[in-house]
């Protein structure tokens, strides 16, 4: 069953120094991921899978940091850049 809604992908630009990193629970995770694979089956864990390809998508949007805490994924805008 494929889940319903738009998951965006959160923009680093969208950060401050003083507000640098986001949390993305497990739901927006699987959404997005799912989502950047319709012709698959709906994946229902954050597998390493999906760690890696949230990672790769994390890096090409300009993310420096990707970290995963069981589910959830947290990103990290250091403005080094």
């Amino acid at each position: 069953m494929k889940m319903a809604g738009k998951y965006v992908f959160p923009d680093p630009n969208d950060r401050s120094k003083n507000n640098p990193c986001t949390i993305m629970d497990t739901k927006k995770v699987l959404g997005i991921y799912n989502q950047g694979h319709p012709d698959e089956e709906d994946m229902q864990k954050v597998t390493e899978k999906v760690q890696e390809w949230i990672r790769e998508k994390a890096d090409k949007l300009g993310w420096d940091e990707v970290k995963f805490a069981g589910g959830q994924c947290i990103l990290e805008n250091r403005f080094e850049k």
